[in-house]
């Protein structure tokens, strides 16, 4: 392998190879959080030992402040929950983010 990525098991055994890896989307959909707001997305086959999921923010930050700021993001199995604030942020000192982002989530193991 010239290039790319591999990650080994704590035996020694491959477990990731880019040589003979491909990943699947299976989801891609643009949100808009709002205040406070929590976005649960239910995904057919999500399993976080077997994929993964990803925030991409669509527009920069115009400012530093909070409500532009990454949100918080959990997985499940069948789901991603992402959250405007910290789950243990008190909503009286914090806006949370209002961005508008696309959420990826990816199979990279079947």
């Amino acid at each position: 392998m010239s290039f790319g990525l591999r990650t080994w098991s704590e035996k020694g055994v491959i477990e990731l190879d880019t040589d003979n890896f491909t990943y699947q989307v299976i989801h891609n959909q643009r949100y808009q959080l709002s205040r406070g707001a929590v976005i649960t997305v239910p995904i057919a086959g999500f399993d976080p030992g077997k994929c993964s999921a990803s925030i991409l923010p669509i527009n920069p930050a115009a400012s530093e402040n909070n409500w532009e700021a990454m949100p918080y993001m959990s997985v499940g199995a069948g789901h991603v929950s992402i959250r405007s604030l910290h789950p243990n942020e008190d909503p009286k000192f914090g806006y949370g983010s209002t961005i508008a982002f696309r959420l990826l989530a990816m199979r990279y193991r079947n």
